[in-house]
């Protein structure tokens, strides 16, 4: 080929690799883009951990790229490979992987099982104390969600109140039948907010927190593993749940303007989270969520009350919610309205009338 030739193919390829970088999911928070195998290995490592990266045409196809966001307890990534290429992790020790495809598919072997993926059908999930092998399909481009090890040990030692032992999730997930089918779309949603979210905005790092504790929950609670055996196993017992919830409620009261997480609220009253979740739903009916909502928009309805008198101007609504730890206003003013009737508007509306 000459060199002429050869420059315009490079240059081609290099075309390729940007428009799919503007195309791809995350695309605002990129952290790979090559065509070096070299630089994709170590940079790709760097984000996950040490591996062999090989592509199977020599490379004359091939470039990579990154994209990456954290959260709290881990990250959601797109990675996506042109030409086939072989990667070899081994064990990944420090965190599970989740591999949604979304172009072409893989040959994942995990252990001793054998795992074909391909978008809208299956998934692949690598547990960190089993070594894996993978063979990316050509053009193949990923969501991956990044668990660290630690925060889902912690969060099923929460729901048990045990110790973590170790924990191994069946290397299959099916995309195309419940429950793959919700938890896939659960982590694709979880793609598209963290690149809705702007850097610098606190409210949507919380919101991307929740939403990937979230999915750690449901992952542990609905995919088939050592975890669910485990958690569908513990007997659901309920004695004493009103002395549970009373003291929960107390917690809950106290911190209603703070960010509560489930987590930290079953450790501060001394009981496993799934022990308290079982206890809300026996006395109240009701998830622990729910019952953290009613008690914030309970203080809201309080607060504009207590705003009766102010005929400046001065109660903010918006500035009300934050102080009860509604961070976000459309949503918080439904609810509100769905429990009382009416919109906190009208509420400070109809107050101010009565005492006009």
């Amino acid at each position: 080929m000459s060199e002429k030739a050869e420059g315009t193919g490079q240059k081609t390829l290099v075309q390729a690799m940007q428009m799919q970088a503007i195309q791809m999911p995350l695309s605002g928070h990129a952290r790979v883009a090559t065509q070096d195998v070299d630089q994709a290995a170590e940079e790709v490592g760097r984000i996950f951990c040490s591996h062999r990266l090989r592509p199977s045409d020599h490379g004359r196809d091939f470039f990579a790229c990154h994209n990456s966001r954290a959260f709290s307890g881990g990250s959601i990534n797109y990675v996506a490979y042109g030409g086939e290429v072989e990667i070899d992790p081994g064990c990944l020790e420090r965190f599970f992987l989740v591999q949604i495809p979304l172009t072409s598919g893989a040959e994942v072997r995990i252990g001793s099982q054998m795992v074909t993926t391909g978008a809208a059908r299956a998934a692949s999930v690598l547990s960190p104390t089993r070594p894996s092998l993978m063979r990316w399909k050509a053009s193949c481009g990923q969501v991956i969600l990044k668990l660290e090890r630690q925060a889902v040990e912690d969060m099923f030692a929460a729901l048990t109140g045990s110790e973590a032992q170790e924990i191994v999730f069946d290397p299959q997930l099916r995309l195309d039948s419940e429950p793959g089918r919700t938890l896939g779309a659960q982590i694709l949603a979880l793609a598209r907010l963290a690149d809705q979210i702007p850097r610098g905005d606190p409210a949507g790092a919380e919101a991307l927190n929740r939403l990937g504790w979230s999915t750690t929950h449901a992952l542990l609670w609905t995919h088939a593993g050592t975890a669910r055996d485990r958690l569908c196993a513990t007997p659901q017992d309920i004695a004493g749940a009103g002395h549970k919830v009373s003291r929960a409620l107390d917690y809950i009261d106290a911190h209603l303007a703070d960010p509560i997480g489930f987590s930290e609220l079953a450790s501060a009253c001394g009981y496993s989270l799934r022990a308290l979740q079982l206890a809300f739903q026996a006395e109240r009916g009701q998830t622990i969520s729910q019952a953290l909502q009613e008690r914030r928009l309970s203080m809201l309805r309080q607060h504009l009350m207590a705003a009766r008198g102010r005929r400046d101007g001065t109660a903010n609504i918006t500035t009300l919610m934050q102080a009860c730890g509604l961070q976000h206003a459309g949503r918080a003013a439904g609810a509100y309205r769905d429990l009382f009737g009416e919109t906190p508007a009208e509420t400070l509306r109809a107050l101010r009338k009565s005492t006009s």
